[in-house]
């Protein structure tokens, strides 16, 4: 932990997350740590504060709890509570993590939902959870949540999407309010269609008329780099067609 920026990304298995993990991989100012179920090293290198791609299943109950201690590690031998503000490092989490359940409500199985909202939106509690107890001890810290424009508006065949995107929003906005005193940032950044594998099973989609992952990359990235007085709530972001 000898850089200044520390950088945790959770979902960096595909998609958005997998582009997002690389594009910071070009950051030398930061020490970066990734987690998927693709991941190759073990939690509890990241307990040593070692930086890679960290093996880690967000609603698998063993890993969360592993994690959990291996934070509270992490941070407990090297931001103790009378450190110099001047010695912390910055933390910036991504949540890109979650997966979509598409087709007509009827044809919707009760364990499809329970795994969908255990990764969507239980994991993001869970994780917020064990980041909240170390807030204090650093200077600047910043959490942003990747919902989608389907968290603020409805779409046909997708009412487990929309449901767990717009409780994405919730939760980013209920820690908004509930980290203020920490003077944490928490930014939604309300994704439109990007090209990901998402919609490799929904041809009626044309991937070619949405945003480039490397492109999203990239902007997500800016977000690291906005300067400590700008407080940024709700984010926006569609291809050039609008919301297909």
């Amino acid at each position: 932990m000898t850089k200044k920026k520390h950088v945790h990304i959770f979902g960096i298995g595909s998609g958005i997350g997998q582009g997002l993990y690389n594009r910071f991989l070009e950051d030398k100012s930061a020490s970066l740590f990734g987690f998927s179920r693709k991941g190759k090293l073990p939690l509890s290198h990241f307990s040593n504060g070692e930086a890679g791609a960290f093996q880690f299943d967000a609603t698998d109950q063993k890993d969360l709890r592993s994690f959990e201690h291996s934070l509270t590690s992490l941070f407990g031998h090297h931001i103790l509570p009378t450190a110099p503000f001047y010695n912390r490092p910055d933390l910036i989490v991504y949540f890109a993590l979650g997966d979509g359940i598409f087709g007509p409500i009827d044809l919707l199985k009760k364990k499809e939902l329970e795994s969908h909202f255990e990764l969507n939106v239980h994991s993001l509690i869970l994780l917020s959870k064990y980041y909240s107890q170390h807030l204090p001890f650093f200077t600047n810290a910043t959490f942003v949540f990747l919902g989608s424009t389907a968290g603020k508006q409805g779409f046909p065949e997708s009412v487990a999407y929309c449901a767990s995107k717009h409780a994405v929003l919730g939760i980013a906005r209920a820690l908004r309010e509930e980290w203020k005193p920490y003077g944490t940032k928490v930014v939604h950044v309300s994704l439109g269609a990007v090209a990901t594998e998402i919609w490799d099973t929904r041809p009626e989609f044309d991937k070619n008329e949405m945003v480039s992952v490397s492109d999203i990359s990239e902007y997500l990235w800016c977000i690291s780099q906005l300067p400590k007085s700008i407080f940024v709530d709700d984010l926006s972001i569609t291809p050039k067609k609008g919301i297909l």
